[in-house]
């Protein structure tokens, strides 16, 4: 369900909320203060709040999109009692009939439709009244509709940008690399706007995203439409974000990161309530060890050279359970969009691609550094540590799954006959809710 269907079940209810009044005659006849109409957000009142509510619903579809997309991966497995679950494990990607694909589409056209409303109605706001608060709120806008639309480009195979009830056809797999472009056309008007009210932790936070979404718009191209070559990627544009965010972050030993928060104030995070609460997923054996109850008891991703539990899976497998990896874990963790260990991955994959071996170990230990690991000096072939380090440094953070493919990386799990070993590179189908909604998208169910 995109912004189109999730508009009209919000215009269904005003309608049978308006009968229902009319047939009770002038028993009801009142003004009620609590009726909304799309107008009544138009207003420079209103305009923090329609920004924060696109940041609310953005964030909830990252949590729930992710899920899918990583339970795909081998850094999530299942371990309940849902078979759809299972099939995703299996490496079957490419099912729009998939309760767990089909689930968290509707969340997701609802982030992107209202983070896009939110960058309209500001954008006029600002027009009317250019003052540095709602040029803020525009940057803001700008940002939080480049998350969603950097998310859709990473993760999704195909997307219709419907508006309310216009339908619109779908991108198309093979142009789906324009989604990543408009992410960053938008988090670069974001960070023109932080820049002009002089906001520096904000454009930071955008510049980095920024620089996720270059690397991601260059692995797009490596991984369709088939994998190609050694996987690896150069953007220089991305390298270029990635230094100027170590630079404001505080230099090569800062870690920093920018986070999806969530609280009871807001929104859960939905991949958590899955995995901590319910516990119908968990993360892979690779990652992490499991008691029989499937509790989490120790780390099964060792640093190659120092051969002790990977300090990054630690790091965030601490933030995923809320302190302690040992922990039960709640439902309101954050979600890492972006960090200074990204950016240093980033340039080390440049550098490798470009053959600069010196370039690539520096950044490699700036990461290490920062957990007190060895510095790497050539003790494993430059490759097996990108790839280490890749995975250690992104986890849980929906980018495993198109790694997998870049480099010819196979889950234990996955079937011979499932997608993601037949068409490497496939990503989550546009689900049924979608098709049956949108008259330009044929039900022919099969991409892969």
């Amino acid at each position: 369900m995109n912004g189109r269907t999730f508009m009209t079940r919000a215009s269904a209810l005003v309608a049978a909320l308006a009968f229902t009044a009319c047939g009770l005659g002038d028993l009801l006849d009142v003004s009620n203060p609590n009726d909304l109409i799309e107008g009544d957000v138009k207003t420079e009142a209103a305009a923090s709040a329609v920004v924060n509510g696109a940041l609310t619903l953005v964030s909830s579809s990252v949590s729930q999109s992710w899920q899918p997309y990583l339970v795909a991966s081998d850094e999530l497995r299942w371990i309940g009692s849902r078979d759809a679950w299972l099939s995703l494990d299996k490496g079957f990607v490419d099912d729009p009939l998939n309760e767990f694909i089909d689930g968290p589409f509707p969340a997701m056209g609802q982030g992107r439709w209202m983070s896009d409303f939110a960058i309209s109605v500001v954008d006029s706001l600002v027009g009317e009244n250019p003052s540095a608060a709602m040029k803020a709120n525009l940057a803001r806008a700008n940002l939080y509709s480049g998350i969603m639309y950097m998310v859709i480009g990473e993760i999704q195979e195909d997307f219709a940008f419907s508006n309310k009830t216009e339908a619109a056809p779908p991108v198309g797999s093979e142009n789906m690399h324009r989604v990543l472009d408009d992410a960053i056309s938008r988090l670069s008007t974001a960070i023109a706007g932080f820049n002009e009210v002089g906001d520096a932790d904000m454009a930071l936070n955008a510049m980095a995203v920024r620089a996720r979404a270059r690397q991601s718009r260059a692995i797009w191209d490596v991984v369709n439409p088939n994998p190609s070559g050694n996987g690896l990627v150069n953007s220089a544009e991305a390298g270029a974000d990635a230094m100027a965010v170590i630079a404001a972050a505080g230099g090569n030993d800062a870690d920093w990161l920018f986070n999806l928060t969530y609280s009871s104030a807001s929104a859960s995070n939905s991949m958590a309530g899955w995995i901590n609460d319910r516990k119908e997923n968990q993360l892979d054996l690779s990652v992490a060890t499991a008691t029989a109850a499937n509790d989490i008891d120790g780390i099964a991703l060792k640093d190659p050279i120092d051969e002790v539990d990977d300090p990054s899976v630690i790091k965030w497998l601490n933030q995923w359970k809320g302190g302690n990896y040992l922990d039960k874990g709640g439902i309101y963790p954050p979600l890492t969009l972006a960090s200074t260990r990204m950016m240093h991955i980033i340039l080390a994959e440049n550098a490798l691609a470009g053959g600069n071996e010196a370039t690539f170990t520096e950044h490699i230990n700036h990461i290490r550094a920062m957990d007190g690991l060895t510095p790497f000096s050539g003790q494993i072939d430059n490759m097996e540590m990108l790839q280490h380090m890749r995975r250690v440094t992104v986890l849980l953070q929906g980018l495993r799954l198109a790694d997998m493919y870049r480099w010819g990386i196979s889950a234990p799990s996955w079937e011979s006959s499932s997608d993601a070993v037949k068409c490497p590179g496939v990503m989550l189908p546009i689900s049924i809710i979608e098709r049956r909604a949108n008259e330009n998208i044929a039900n022919d169910y099969a991409v892969c």
